[in-house]
């Protein structure tokens, strides 16, 4: 049975179910031979619909249901290749800036390929000590405001935002010897 299928059972039924309303008002209620077959004609539609029309739509959606594990699964693959080739590409650059420092260079140039050396300066939110000093102050002002206790109070906020406030002390930086890298350029159309 396809959805097609389905769709004029249902019709079919809608129609029959009017028939059989405007059949029994006209005969104020009394069972006819009209009436009977009209009854025999819907119980057979909403035997077909119960049985093969739910079989119909459980096999689509659980082939749908299956569609989407598989392009979940590929999805999860992709996504480890991309963070394991990520993972290669910042070693190899943690490779040519050993290189570099160790062998005293501050550029180094290939026939394609360049380096330049630089220091990374990396910068992530202190969340521990957003948390500690303002977790609670904002929690009880949103319940006092209203907010059911069952509801949860989280910050967050932007490095960028922290750095306009001059609010260094909830910022975590990092830094480390870093490399540029100039690939060559493609000709121009």
């Amino acid at each position: 049975m396809t959805y097609k299928d389905i769709q004029d059972a249902l019709a079919t039924l809608n129609r029959l179910s009017v028939e059989l309303e405007d059949q029994y008002i006209e005969s104020e209620g009394e069972v006819t031979e009209a009436t009977e077959e009209m009854e025999a004609r819907k119980a057979a539609v909403q035997d077909l619909l119960q049985n093969e029309g739910i079989d119909a739509l459980g096999r689509w959606l659980k082939t749908k249901e299956d569609e989407v594990k598989m392009w979940k699964a590929e999805k999860a693959a992709a996504d480890r290749k991309v963070k394991s080739a990520q993972n290669t590409v910042d070693f190899v650059k943690a490779k040519i800036a050993e290189v570099m420092v160790m062998t005293g260079m501050e550029k180094a140039k290939g026939a394609y390929y360049s380096f330049s050396k630089y220091v990374s300066e990396k910068s992530s939110v202190n969340q521990d000590e957003l948390d500690r000093l303002y977790l609670d102050i904002a929690s009880s002002a949103a319940h006092a405001a209203g907010l059911p206790d069952y509801v949860d109070v989280v910050l967050k906020t932007t490095t960028t935002a922290l750095k306009e406030a001059e609010a260094t002390d909830l910022l975590d930086v990092t830094t480390g010897d870093a490399v540029r890298f100039t690939k060559p350029r493609g000709a121009k159309e």
